[in-house]
Protein backbone atom coordinates (compact mmCIF):
# COMPACT_ATOMS: atom_id res chain seq x y z
CA UNK A 1 0.00 0.00 0.00
CA UNK A 2 2.51 2.41 0.56
CA UNK A 3 4.55 2.11 -2.35
CA UNK A 4 1.06 2.91 -4.57
CA UNK A 5 0.74 6.30 -2.08
CA UNK A 6 4.12 6.92 -2.55
CA UNK A 7 2.58 7.91 -6.32
CA UNK A 8 -0.74 9.06 -5.44
CA UNK A 9 0.27 11.74 -2.41
CA UNK A 10 1.91 14.17 -4.01
CA UNK A 11 -0.59 14.29 -7.44
CA UNK A 12 -3.15 14.78 -4.69
CA UNK A 13 -1.89 17.44 -2.98
CA UNK A 14 -0.47 19.60 -6.12
CA UNK A 15 -4.27 19.23 -7.21
CA UNK A 16 -5.19 21.23 -4.11
CA UNK A 17 -2.16 23.65 -4.79
CA UNK A 18 -0.21 22.63 -1.58
CA UNK A 19 3.04 21.55 -0.62
CA UNK A 20 3.43 17.59 -0.89
CA UNK A 21 7.00 15.16 -0.67
CA UNK A 22 8.44 14.47 -3.87
CA UNK A 23 7.71 10.63 -4.23
CA UNK A 24 9.05 8.34 -1.99
CA UNK A 25 8.84 4.27 -1.13
CA UNK A 26 8.72 5.30 2.13
CA UNK A 27 6.29 8.16 1.78
CA UNK A 28 3.52 9.10 4.56
CA UNK A 29 0.09 8.79 4.76
CA UNK A 30 -1.22 12.02 2.67
CA UNK A 31 -3.42 12.71 5.60
CA UNK A 32 -0.15 13.06 8.14
CA UNK A 33 1.74 15.14 5.81
CA UNK A 34 1.61 18.84 6.46
CA UNK A 35 0.91 20.48 3.11
CA UNK A 36 1.69 23.94 2.84
CA UNK A 37 -0.98 26.17 0.36
CA UNK A 38 0.49 28.19 -2.34
CA UNK A 39 2.66 30.92 -0.63
CA UNK A 40 1.51 34.12 -1.21
CA UNK A 41 3.25 37.79 -0.46
CA UNK A 42 1.48 40.68 1.74
CA UNK A 43 0.45 43.57 -0.23
CA UNK A 44 0.47 46.65 1.96
CA UNK A 45 -0.80 50.21 0.79
CA UNK A 46 1.61 50.69 -1.52
CA UNK A 47 1.46 49.19 -4.94
CA UNK A 48 4.66 47.15 -6.40
CA UNK A 49 6.31 47.46 -9.06
CA UNK A 50 7.69 44.31 -11.32
CA UNK A 51 10.71 44.51 -9.22
CA UNK A 52 9.59 43.51 -5.90
CA UNK A 53 7.75 40.68 -5.78
CA UNK A 54 3.99 40.01 -5.42
CA UNK A 55 4.60 36.31 -5.17
CA UNK A 56 6.91 34.07 -4.56
CA UNK A 57 8.68 33.13 -7.81
CA UNK A 58 8.08 29.94 -9.73
CA UNK A 59 11.54 27.94 -9.20
CA UNK A 60 12.08 29.54 -5.97
CA UNK A 61 12.88 27.28 -2.98
CA UNK A 62 11.41 28.54 0.51
CA UNK A 63 12.56 27.38 4.15
CA UNK A 64 10.63 26.44 6.81
CA UNK A 65 10.93 25.79 10.76
CA UNK A 66 7.66 24.07 12.76
CA UNK A 67 7.59 23.85 16.50
CA UNK A 68 4.50 22.26 18.43
CA UNK A 69 5.59 20.26 21.64
CA UNK A 70 7.57 22.77 24.14
CA UNK A 71 10.43 20.94 26.31
CA UNK A 72 10.02 19.84 30.05
CA UNK A 73 12.90 21.56 31.31
CA UNK A 74 15.05 24.00 29.43
CA UNK A 75 17.07 21.40 27.38
CA UNK A 76 18.58 21.35 24.38
CA UNK A 77 17.68 17.86 23.39
CA UNK A 78 14.22 17.18 21.83
CA UNK A 79 13.85 13.67 24.25
CA UNK A 80 12.47 15.87 26.83
CA UNK A 81 9.11 17.03 24.81
CA UNK A 82 6.08 17.90 27.06
CA UNK A 83 3.68 15.98 24.60
CA UNK A 84 0.80 17.35 26.44
CA UNK A 85 2.57 20.80 26.02
CA UNK A 86 1.34 20.61 22.38
CA UNK A 87 -2.06 21.79 23.34
CA UNK A 88 -0.45 25.53 24.46
CA UNK A 89 -0.55 28.42 22.28
CA UNK A 90 2.60 30.20 21.24
CA UNK A 91 2.55 32.71 23.65
CA UNK A 92 2.47 30.00 26.46
CA UNK A 93 5.53 27.49 24.96
CA UNK A 94 7.21 30.03 22.72
CA UNK A 95 10.12 30.16 25.55
CA UNK A 96 10.75 26.80 25.67
CA UNK A 97 9.94 25.46 22.00
CA UNK A 98 12.59 23.78 19.67
CA UNK A 99 12.46 22.91 15.84
CA UNK A 100 10.36 19.51 16.80
CA UNK A 101 7.97 19.72 13.41
CA UNK A 102 10.37 21.14 11.09
CA UNK A 103 13.58 22.05 10.81
CA UNK A 104 14.66 24.19 7.88
CA UNK A 105 12.85 22.23 5.61
CA UNK A 106 13.29 22.86 1.89
CA UNK A 107 10.40 23.70 -0.51
CA UNK A 108 9.98 24.33 -4.33
CA UNK A 109 7.41 26.97 -5.99
CA UNK A 110 6.21 26.26 -9.12
CA UNK A 111 3.30 27.17 -11.21
CA UNK A 112 0.93 24.55 -9.17
CA UNK A 113 2.28 25.51 -5.62
CA UNK A 114 4.65 24.11 -3.68
CA UNK A 115 6.27 20.99 -2.34
CA UNK A 116 9.11 19.56 -0.47
CA UNK A 117 12.19 18.90 -1.60
CA UNK A 118 13.14 15.98 0.94
CA UNK A 119 11.21 14.55 3.98
CA UNK A 120 8.06 16.20 4.53
CA UNK A 121 6.62 17.00 7.92
CA UNK A 122 4.22 15.02 9.51
CA UNK A 123 1.62 16.12 12.01
CA UNK A 124 1.40 14.28 15.14
CA UNK A 125 -0.63 11.31 15.48
CA UNK A 126 -2.31 9.11 18.57
CA UNK A 127 0.60 6.33 16.83
CA UNK A 128 3.18 8.63 18.08
CA UNK A 129 5.12 6.60 20.95
CA UNK A 130 5.55 10.22 22.63
CA UNK A 131 1.96 11.47 22.36
CA UNK A 132 0.68 7.87 23.25
CA UNK A 133 2.86 7.88 26.56
CA UNK A 134 1.64 11.14 27.63
CA UNK A 135 -2.09 10.60 27.07
CA UNK A 136 -2.20 13.92 25.23
CA UNK A 137 -4.85 14.71 22.30
CA UNK A 138 -2.89 15.34 19.29
CA UNK A 139 -6.37 16.95 17.31
CA UNK A 140 -5.57 19.51 19.86
CA UNK A 141 -2.15 20.53 19.65
CA UNK A 142 -1.35 24.10 18.33
CA UNK A 143 1.15 24.49 15.46
CA UNK A 144 3.64 27.41 14.26
CA UNK A 145 5.82 28.22 11.60
CA UNK A 146 8.34 30.15 10.52
CA UNK A 147 9.87 30.39 6.93
CA UNK A 148 12.33 32.70 4.78
CA UNK A 149 12.37 33.27 1.73
CA UNK A 150 14.74 32.55 -0.81
CA UNK A 151 17.02 29.73 0.91
CA UNK A 152 19.70 32.17 0.83
CA UNK A 153 22.78 31.65 2.94
CA UNK A 154 22.39 34.51 3.80
CA UNK A 155 19.61 34.12 6.13
CA UNK A 156 20.45 32.26 9.72
CA UNK A 157 18.16 31.19 12.34
CA UNK A 158 19.26 31.02 16.06
CA UNK A 159 16.79 28.77 18.02
CA UNK A 160 18.64 26.07 20.26
CA UNK A 161 15.66 26.70 22.65
CA UNK A 162 12.71 29.30 22.24
CA UNK A 163 11.54 31.43 19.99
CA UNK A 164 13.54 31.65 17.19
CA UNK A 165 15.35 34.94 16.20
CA UNK A 166 15.63 35.12 12.39
CA UNK A 167 19.17 37.31 10.38
CA UNK A 168 19.62 38.81 7.48
CA UNK A 169 22.98 39.76 5.86
CA UNK A 170 23.00 41.36 3.01
CA UNK A 171 25.16 41.21 0.25
CA UNK A 172 25.43 44.49 -1.70
CA UNK A 173 24.84 44.95 -4.63
CA UNK A 174 21.43 43.09 -4.07
CA UNK A 175 19.17 41.56 -6.23
CA UNK A 176 17.65 39.17 -3.98
CA UNK A 177 14.08 39.81 -2.69
CA UNK A 178 14.47 38.81 0.84
CA UNK A 179 11.18 37.94 2.69
CA UNK A 180 9.63 36.12 6.23
CA UNK A 181 6.56 34.41 7.00
CA UNK A 182 5.31 33.24 10.66
CA UNK A 183 1.98 31.40 11.12
CA UNK A 184 0.68 30.55 15.04
CA UNK A 185 -1.10 27.77 17.00
CA UNK A 186 -2.56 26.52 13.56
CA UNK A 187 -4.38 23.19 14.21
CA UNK A 188 -4.47 20.30 11.98
CA UNK A 189 -8.29 20.27 11.41
CA UNK A 190 -7.95 23.44 9.73
CA UNK A 191 -5.97 22.15 6.84
CA UNK A 192 -2.88 23.51 4.53
CA UNK A 193 -1.26 26.04 6.12
CA UNK A 194 -1.40 29.40 4.68
CA UNK A 195 2.37 31.05 4.60
CA UNK A 196 2.12 35.15 3.80
CA UNK A 197 5.44 36.13 3.33
CA UNK A 198 6.41 39.59 4.02
CA UNK A 199 9.11 41.94 2.55
CA UNK A 200 12.30 42.78 4.49
CA UNK A 201 14.05 45.10 1.28
CA UNK A 202 13.19 48.31 0.03
CA UNK A 203 14.00 48.39 -3.57
CA UNK A 204 15.38 51.48 -5.89
CA UNK A 205 14.70 52.39 -9.71
CA UNK A 206 15.98 54.83 -11.69
CA UNK A 207 14.41 56.76 -14.72
CA UNK A 208 15.53 58.93 -17.21
CA UNK A 209 12.80 61.24 -18.99
CA UNK A 210 14.01 63.62 -21.34
CA UNK A 211 11.94 66.21 -22.40
CA UNK A 212 13.91 67.82 -24.89
CA UNK A 213 11.58 68.36 -28.59
CA UNK A 214 14.74 67.37 -30.56
CA UNK A 215 17.81 66.17 -28.90
CA UNK A 216 18.83 62.70 -27.54
CA UNK A 217 20.44 61.93 -24.47
CA UNK A 218 23.23 59.33 -23.48
CA UNK A 219 23.59 58.23 -20.10
CA UNK A 220 27.02 57.22 -19.55
CA UNK A 221 27.13 56.03 -16.25
CA UNK A 222 24.71 56.93 -12.87
CA UNK A 223 25.69 55.48 -9.64
CA UNK A 224 24.54 55.16 -6.32
CA UNK A 225 27.62 55.01 -3.44
CA UNK A 226 27.70 55.15 0.23
CA UNK A 227 27.47 53.31 3.37
CA UNK A 228 24.78 50.68 3.79
CA UNK A 229 22.99 48.96 6.27
CA UNK A 230 23.69 45.15 6.22
CA UNK A 231 22.01 43.41 9.08
CA UNK A 232 18.36 42.88 9.81
CA UNK A 233 16.72 40.71 12.70
CA UNK A 234 13.16 39.53 13.36
CA UNK A 235 12.66 38.14 16.77
CA UNK A 236 9.29 35.72 17.00
CA UNK A 237 9.45 35.98 20.64
CA UNK A 238 7.25 39.26 19.41
CA UNK A 239 3.78 38.68 18.70
CA UNK A 240 4.47 40.96 15.62
CA UNK A 241 7.91 40.97 15.03
CA UNK A 242 9.38 43.25 12.79
CA UNK A 243 12.44 43.80 10.88
CA UNK A 244 15.16 45.02 13.31
CA UNK A 245 17.90 46.80 11.55
CA UNK A 246 21.67 46.83 13.28
CA UNK A 247 22.60 50.58 13.03
CA UNK A 248 26.18 49.68 13.51
CA UNK A 249 26.52 47.26 10.79
CA UNK A 250 27.89 49.20 7.10
CA UNK A 251 28.61 47.85 3.98
CA UNK A 252 30.29 49.93 1.68
CA UNK A 253 29.17 49.73 -1.92
CA UNK A 254 28.76 51.42 -5.12
CA UNK A 255 25.59 50.73 -7.33
CA UNK A 256 25.70 51.43 -10.87
CA UNK A 257 21.94 51.88 -12.44
CA UNK A 258 23.68 52.21 -15.77
CA UNK A 259 27.38 50.94 -16.34
CA UNK A 260 27.01 51.33 -20.86
CA UNK A 261 25.86 53.70 -22.66
CA UNK A 262 22.23 53.90 -22.68
CA UNK A 263 20.36 56.27 -25.20
CA UNK A 264 17.10 58.20 -24.05
CA UNK A 265 15.48 59.36 -27.06
CA UNK A 266 13.69 62.86 -27.11
CA UNK A 267 10.58 63.24 -25.96
CA UNK A 268 10.94 59.57 -24.05
CA UNK A 269 12.07 57.87 -21.11
CA UNK A 270 13.77 55.50 -19.88
CA UNK A 271 14.40 53.00 -17.02
CA UNK A 272 17.99 52.51 -16.13
CA UNK A 273 18.92 48.34 -16.60
CA UNK A 274 20.02 47.78 -13.24
CA UNK A 275 17.88 47.72 -9.83
CA UNK A 276 18.76 47.09 -6.19
CA UNK A 277 17.54 46.07 -2.77
CA UNK A 278 18.45 47.96 0.25
CA UNK A 279 17.97 47.47 3.71
CA UNK A 280 16.10 50.68 5.36
CA UNK A 281 16.08 51.80 8.97
CA UNK A 282 12.74 53.06 9.19
CA UNK A 283 13.29 54.60 12.85
CA UNK A 284 16.11 56.74 11.49
CA UNK A 285 16.34 60.12 10.45
CA UNK A 286 16.13 61.40 6.82
CA UNK A 287 19.85 61.25 6.19
CA UNK A 288 19.98 57.95 7.48
CA UNK A 289 16.97 55.94 6.30
CA UNK A 290 19.42 54.31 3.68
CA UNK A 291 22.77 54.33 5.48
CA UNK A 292 25.50 56.71 5.27
CA UNK A 293 27.48 58.77 3.61
CA UNK A 294 25.06 58.54 0.14
CA UNK A 295 26.29 60.68 -2.63
CA UNK A 296 24.83 59.96 -6.76
CA UNK A 297 26.76 60.63 -9.41
CA UNK A 298 26.56 60.63 -13.28
CA UNK A 299 27.87 61.20 -16.64
CA UNK A 300 25.64 62.40 -19.75
CA UNK A 301 25.64 63.70 -23.16
CA UNK A 302 23.61 66.48 -24.59
CA UNK A 303 23.64 68.28 -27.40
CA UNK A 304 27.00 68.09 -27.99
CA UNK A 305 28.54 68.42 -24.45
CA UNK A 306 29.22 66.22 -21.47
CA UNK A 307 27.09 66.77 -17.91
CA UNK A 308 28.72 65.43 -14.99
CA UNK A 309 26.71 65.87 -12.08
CA UNK A 310 26.89 64.88 -8.25
CA UNK A 311 24.30 64.94 -5.48
CA UNK A 312 24.55 66.25 -2.99
CA UNK A 313 26.71 69.79 -4.46
CA UNK A 314 27.96 69.90 -0.84
CA UNK A 315 28.40 67.19 1.63
CA UNK A 316 28.38 63.28 1.60
CA UNK A 317 25.26 62.08 2.16
CA UNK A 318 22.43 62.25 0.23
CA UNK A 319 19.19 63.39 1.61
CA UNK A 320 15.98 61.02 0.47
CA UNK A 321 13.70 62.74 2.78
CA UNK A 322 10.94 60.17 3.19
CA UNK A 323 10.58 56.63 5.61
CA UNK A 324 11.00 53.98 2.88
CA UNK A 325 8.69 51.13 3.57
CA UNK A 326 10.20 47.47 3.16
CA UNK A 327 8.04 45.93 -0.31
CA UNK A 328 8.02 49.06 -2.21
CA UNK A 329 10.03 50.28 -5.03
CA UNK A 330 11.03 53.84 -4.85
CA UNK A 331 12.05 55.01 -8.80
CA UNK A 332 14.49 58.03 -8.81
CA UNK A 333 13.17 60.13 -11.67
CA UNK A 334 16.28 62.30 -13.88
CA UNK A 335 13.75 64.53 -15.60
CA UNK A 336 15.95 66.77 -18.44
CA UNK A 337 14.53 69.90 -19.29
CA UNK A 338 17.33 71.34 -22.02
CA UNK A 339 19.65 72.96 -19.73
CA UNK A 340 17.78 72.07 -16.53
CA UNK A 341 17.80 69.13 -14.52
CA UNK A 342 14.93 68.26 -11.96
CA UNK A 343 15.22 65.16 -9.68
CA UNK A 344 12.05 63.44 -8.42
CA UNK A 345 11.81 60.30 -6.16
CA UNK A 346 8.51 58.70 -6.27
CA UNK A 347 7.12 55.68 -4.53
CA UNK A 348 4.75 52.84 -6.97
CA UNK A 349 1.61 54.82 -5.83
CA UNK A 350 3.09 58.30 -7.62
CA UNK A 351 3.83 59.71 -4.04
CA UNK A 352 6.50 62.41 -3.66
CA UNK A 353 9.24 61.16 -1.45
CA UNK A 354 11.50 64.11 -2.38
CA UNK A 355 11.71 67.06 -4.85
CA UNK A 356 14.52 69.10 -5.83
CA UNK A 357 16.09 70.76 -9.05
CA UNK A 358 19.60 72.14 -9.95
CA UNK A 359 20.15 73.57 -6.53
CA UNK A 360 21.17 70.35 -5.16
CA UNK A 361 22.75 68.94 -8.15
CA UNK A 362 26.73 69.89 -8.77
CA UNK A 363 27.01 70.30 -12.78
CA UNK A 364 30.56 70.38 -14.24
Amino acid sequence: MKNILSHIIPVLLVMLCSCSNEPEVDAPDADDVIAFSAPVVFAGSDSRAGFVNSELPVGSEFVVYGYCIPLITNYSSTADLDAKGGEKGWNAKKNLIVPDVLEAARLDVDSHGCYYKGEPGVWYTERNQLVAAAGADPSAFKYSFIAYSPASQNFTVQSPVGAPVLNYNVTYPCEEDAMYAFVTDHMRERGAVDMVFHHILSAVSVKFNNYSAASDLTVNDFTLEGDFYSQATLDFSQPDPSVTVNTGAFTHARLPFVSEPLTVLHDAATTAPHSYFILANSDGTNGSFLGAGKTLTGSFEFEGRTIDIRIPREGDNFDFGRIPRPGVNYTLNINFYGDKIVLMFTADDVEYWQSGSDNNIYIN
